[in-house]
């Protein structure tokens, strides 16, 4: 599936004449569905830490604070309860600090143990920045399309064959109840329909719960399990 197909589909949902392009339609309506798409596509990225687009991030400490590439261009936030890890020193730093703690400890020209972080003009700062040490944190990308369906990613639609790094079927059903609503016309059923898709899609992308590893049925026995055999006497 990509862009054009997405498009197409949407367009035989609508009872529009699908179109043979996209991206050089000159037809105001395949335009506003473009754009609808796109939309439809931003708003799913940030909806859920999607598995495709969760990045592990290794990089060296330069000594500049904040560091003047990080995070990358493509960021778009933090996985949920995610830290960042001094892999030099082995430790999770502490953070985000308020202004008065991150103040307190460079002012003071402090030794954090371990060290302390905090955003600045949105980059990342941490303190002390020692250079040459590696630091390690993983962060949800921005970058929802492949560019021609390749390993290129971006955050925008720019050809009618890129595709979606999460689940297309998504981006049509959003895209169904987004014109709907833009054409003054009743769309809560095709928002239901919407919502229910991407609760399950959400569902299937999460982790399976903990497996237990402590069952007897995997070399364990019960504590109050007793190799012996019990002898009734006969009355």
């Amino acid at each position: 599936m990509s862009l054009l197909t997405i498009i197409q589909n949407v367009c035989a949902e609508i009872s529009i004449d699908p179109p043979t392009a996209v991206m050089s339609s000159a037809d105001p309506q395949i335009a506003q569905l473009r754009i609808l798409s796109f939309r439809a596509g931003r708003d799913l990225q940030r909806d859920h830490d999607w598995s495709m687009l969760i990045v592990k991030r290794d990089f060296t400490a330069t000594g500049t604070i904040p560091e003047p590439t990080e995070p990358p261009a493509d960021w778009s936030r933090y996985l949920e309860n995610s830290k960042i890890w001094n892999t030099s020193r082995l430790w999770q730093l502490n953070g985000p600090v308020e202004p008065q703690t991150w103040e307190r400890w460079t002012i003071l020209n402090g030794n954090p143990v371990p060290q302390i972080y905090r955003f600045l003009g949105g980059k990342l700062a941490f303190f002390p920045n020692i250079a040459g040490e590696t630091l390690r944190y993983e962060y949800v990308s921005n970058a929802w399309v492949s560019v021609n369906g390749g390993a290129t990613y971006a955050d925008t639609w720019a050809n009618d064959t890129d595709t979606a790094r999460f689940p297309e079927e998504l981006i049509e059903l959003s895209t169904i109840w987004r014109w709907k609503r833009a054409k003054g016309l009743d769309y809560g059923e095709e928002m239901a329909s919407f919502e229910r898709a991407k609760e399950a899609a959400i569902g299937a992308d999460r982790a399976a719960s903990p497996m237990d590893i402590s069952l007897p049925s995997r070399g364990g026995v019960p504590d109050n399990w007793w190799p012996g055999t019990i002898a009734v006497p006969s009355p």
